[in-house]
């Protein structure tokens, strides 16, 4: 079985670490050994060179045992594996070669015979590296081949029967070395480290099935939890739909009962249609205008979000008392229009008295200063308020009313909130200006082709000062234009003034008066489409 790449380097780690551990072992036996070697050969080698070469390899041992410590001491790092292991094979290659030149020069000078103890001593040292640094790679067939081959080279230059049988020997030797390398290096230090790679995948599965079956028991745990959960959920959610259902069911029974907003203290909805209902019905037998002021409160959600449904109730409250304060006159009402709508109806007042009560209002709530932390217009809570005036007659609904009113709202939301918008009804009317560059002078006779040429059939009707018409509902659509003077046409309240050359349009279901302005008698024309 093939090693990946990180059991690998940790084979590698491993096998450096034991060749360093086993220096002190081997420097001491390298040591011991050139003792030897130099007592079994000083009677028959010059002493000063067995001298000489017993202090070179020495000096080699004390060079690798200071090297080894320095690396034993330097911290373990994988990206300085490779450079470790070439200073080890270094100084595994000088002592080596100092044992194998050695024994050459040995057995060169003096002999088979005398070199003899050398040359076991030199086999000895190989089979110390082999237990010292079993396993590393390339260190002892280093050693091996640097300590054996130049004596076994001097034994086959010299080739007698038993220079050559002892050149056997020592072939043999480094053979069986070379060999029991590689079955150290193939065998027991792979098998070591996948026994240990095993043992700790072996560890960490178990620790990951205690895990699992934790978490199981968790799951299983919060399971039943969440099943217990639901069922009170359900079982509340049921008891808080009856609660609702009674609330709703006894608000709708003091609706019933009570014409007051149990909030606001205005009039409700339900009240507040009634009344409205009777003052629309009385103004149309009076022909008496009637106007609706609607406030909405600009960014309500926003402050309900930040500050809770009790201190919107109490904003609503307040802001429903400043609004029944304008409504002093008899026939003025208030009352709740919808959520966070208010609503003041005023009988017999127009549009422009209307708009100046509205905007009193506007200013009056602005200048109370309550904190909105979350409003767009500023840290203060503001309204937006639509004015919308009408004068009944019998074929109007208060819905028209209401309409208008909700139209000017929007228009007020649209813009931005925080002002007043009046709706006006004279935007129903176009009005055509007379061109003098496109149309030429202004006369009876021009003004008259102008209409022929639109298609309509055109009628002349001459209006004396301080002359007034009652109002009347255009049963189809008209144009009125005049000549000279000056028109004052009234639309539901809403008055504007006709001036010599202006075409009005006047679609149809319009009630419209006319009224003389000025001391100038008015050429008056009324057109109508060609059948």
């Amino acid at each position: 079985m093939e090693l990946d790449e990180t059991a690998l380097i940790d084979v590698r780690g491993k096998q450096l670490e034991h060749a360093l551990r086993q220096t002190r072992t081997e420097v001491f036996g390298g040591v011991v050994a050139i003792l030897l070697a130099v007592f079994v050969t000083s009677a028959v080698f010059p002493l000063p060179l067995i001298v000489g070469w017993a202090t070179l390899t020495a000096a080699c041992y004390g060079g690798r045992y200071w090297l080894t410590e320095l690396q034993r001491r330097a911290p373990a790092d994988d990206s300085t594996l490779a450079l470790r292991l070439k200073f080890l094979l270094m100084s595994v290659a000088s002592t080596g070669l100092c044992w194998g030149v050695g024994a050459a020069f040995v057995i060169w000078t003096q002999g088979l015979a005398a070199a003899t103890p050398f040359l076991l001593l030199a086999c000895a040292t190989t089979t110390g590296a082999l237990v010292a640094r079993a396993g590393v790679a390339s260190a002892v067939p280093i050693e091996v081949a640097l300590t054996l081959l130049p004596p076994l080279a001097v034994l086959v230059a010299k080739l007698t029967s038993l220079e050559f049988a002892t050149a056997l020997g020592v072939a043999a030797i480094g053979a069986a070395t070379l060999y029991a390398q590689r079955l150290f290096k193939g065998q027991l230090w792979e098998a070591s480290a996948l026994r240990e790679r095993n043992k700790n995948l072996a560890a960490y599965l178990d620790q990951r099935r205690d895990q699992v079956e934790k978490l199981s028991i968790e799951l299983k745990t919060n399971q039943s939890k969440r099943e217990q959960a639901e069922i009170d959920l359900r079982r509340t959610a049921a008891d808080l739909g009856l609660a609702q259902g009674k609330a709703k069911a006894l608000a709708d029974t003091l609706d019933r009962i009570s014409p007051l907003c149990q909030v606001t203290g205005l009039a409700n909805r339900r009240h507040f249609d009634q009344l409205m209902d009777s003052e629309w019905r009385r103004a149309g037998r009076d022909a008496k205008l009637i106007s609706l002021c609607v406030v909405d409160i600009d960014d309500f959600d926003e402050y309900l979000s930040a500050y809770g449904r009790q201190s919107a109730d109490a904003l609503l409250k307040r802001i429903a008392t400043t609004l029944k304060g304008f409504g002093r006159r008899a026939g003025d009402t208030a009352g709740r229009y919808e959520q966070t709508k208010l609503a003041l109806l005023l009988p017999g007042c127009d549009a422009r008295h209307g708009g100046r009560l509205a905007e009193a209002l506007r200013k009056r709530v602005e200048s109370q200063n309550i904190p909105h932390a979350n409003a767009k217009n500023g840290e203060i809570v503001t309204v937006h308020i639509a004015v919308a005036m009408i004068k009944p007659t019998r074929t109007m609904q208060p819905i028209e009313l209401l309409k208008r009113v909700d139209t000017a709202l929007y228009e007020a939301r649209f813009q931005g909130g925080n002002r007043l918008v009046i709706f006006q009804p004279l935007t129903k009317l176009k009005v055509e200006r007379w061109d003098i560059q496109r149309d030429g002078p202004l006369n009876e006779q021009s003004l008259l082709q102008k209409l022929l040429v639109w298609g309509y059939d055109t009628t002349k009707l001459l209006m004396r000062p301080g002359t007034v018409a009652e109002p009347e509902i255009m049963a189809a659509e008209k144009v009125l234009a005049i000549s000279s003077g000056e028109l004052k046409i009234e639309v539901e309240g809403h008055s504007m003034t006709v001036k010599p050359g202006d075409c009005v349009f006047i679609p149809q279901g319009v009630e419209m008066g006319l009224a003389v302005a000025g001391e100038r008698q008015v050429v008056k024309f009324t057109a109508r489409k060609n059948k």
